[in-house]
């Protein structure tokens, strides 16, 4: 199971109609079914339930996303509210990443949590792999992170501060070879952070 160029070239399309079909047809069934690939996996991993959950893109009528993804929670009803990690796609690639958005309900929780941790998630297996899906440049590349502890200051700061910011960071997965085992491999380093959320269901912090 792997997504080709010929799949990313889908997010270049400018009709709205014309790539919300070609995403359907082309792209949400393979994310669709390593969903199910990877929960049992992804599940094992943080030691409790996840649900895959797929964006459909439901609000959206005129401008057509720059990217799509399939999410992991612990709600079979979806993963806005959670710290969740994502399988995404889109015209610059395909990404393992942890996200916290604005209607994530443990926001607070997330954010006293990284700032703690900063020095010890600054030495994580992996980091160098990182980047920062919040900040973009024109072709939508995600900007490279060179100093964790003031990163993780500042992303901290900003979601305690801001009830529109984000957290969003992720490892770019190759095309070529088995997409589930190089996404559940990059989805292991990113554990920490999901860990970070601070629910009373979720394990302590390991690291």
């Amino acid at each position: 199971m792997r997504f080709t160029k010929k799949d990313l070239e889908i997010f270049q399309i400018q009709g709205f109609a014309d790539r919300m079909q070609l995403i359907a047809d082309n792209i949400h069934p393979k994310l669709a079914k390593l969903g199910e690939l990877l929960q049992p996996q992804l599940s094992r991993l943080v030691a409790h339930q996840l649900y895959p959950s797929l964006l459909q893109h439901a609000r959206r009528t005129v401008n057509p996303p720059e990217e799509t993804w399939v999410a992991f929670c612990p709600d079979e009803k979806g993963s806005k509210a959670f710290t969740h990690f994502t399988l995404c796609v889109g015209a610059i690639g395909v990404q393992a990443r942890v996200t916290v958005r604005q209607e994530c309900k443990d926001r607070k929780a997330f954010s006293q949590n990284l700032l703690a941790n900063a020095e010890k998630l600054k030495d994580l297996k992996g980091n160098k792999e990182m980047a920062d899906y919040t900040r973009r440049d024109a072709e939508q590349r995600p900007a490279s992170v060179t100093d964790w502890v003031p990163f993780f200051t500042e992303s901290a700061r900003k979601l305690k501060e801001s009830q529109s910011s984000v957290f969003d960071i992720g490892i770019n997965l190759p095309l070529s070879g088995d997409l589930s085992s190089h996404a559940i491999q990059a989805m292991s380093k990113l554990v920490p952070f999901y860990q970070l959320s601070g629910n009373k269901e979720f394990q302590a912090l390991r690291f």
